[in-house]
């Protein structure tokens, strides 16, 4: 990130809304099935199978992660959690948009890092960044919704399971919980 010498530009109120996405987006490789990325007032994404798979959830400092954690981590695990739910649906993750709720004193150091965390995340599909939203307010809050294609098949539900059926897992279960306990 660039460094910008004007007083106050250190922190998110101070480098103002499109300094953030300046700080945020730069650099930033976009995905082949993005029409126009961010920086607009909507990302236009591709839709190769005229379906889109899409999930939200939303992370609030206090209850889902701690600012005196490092900022990458929480930035993986926002991206992470809708990213597996676009899997678990049988779809190939296509885009990500981010809405990102902050005090206008926090560093944006912290909001760079926490932007790295969730691109690595999200480095790791086919998928990028779009879009999204930043705005003030008492503590922060990250909201991540997640797109994803089908190509051609269809989903996969919770409902659609029977007994028999071959369930499959990655990672490690419980170490998510684990380390936030530890933490």
């Amino acid at each position: 990130m660039e460094h910008d010498s004007t007083p106050g530009a250190d922190t998110v109120a101070g480098a103002g809304e499109f300094g953030l996405i300046h700080a945020i987006t730069t650099g930033r490789r976009q995905p082949s099935g993005t029409v126009l990325g961010p920086g607009d007032d909507a990302a236009v994404v591709a839709a190769p199978d005229g379906r889109v798979v899409l999930t939200t959830d939303t992370l609030v400092e206090g209850v889902h992660f701690r600012l005196d954690w490092s900022p990458r981590p929480v930035g993986r695990k926002a991206a992470a959690v809708n990213l597996a739910d676009v899997a678990a649906m049988g779809a190939t993750p296509t885009s990500v948009v981010v809405s990102l709720a902050c005090p206008g004193e926090t560093p944006v150091t912290t909001v760079t890092e926490l932007f790295d965390g969730l691109a690595a995340e999200v480095g790791r599909t086919r998928a990028g960044v779009v879009g999204g939203d930043t705005v003030r307010a008492d503590k922060m809050i990250i909201g991540v919704t997640a797109l994803g294609d089908l190509g051609g098949r269809e989903p996969v539900t919770r409902s659609g399971a029977r007994p028999g059926d071959v369930l499959a897992v990655c990672g490690r279960l419980g170490w998510a919980a684990a380390g936030l306990a530890v933490l």
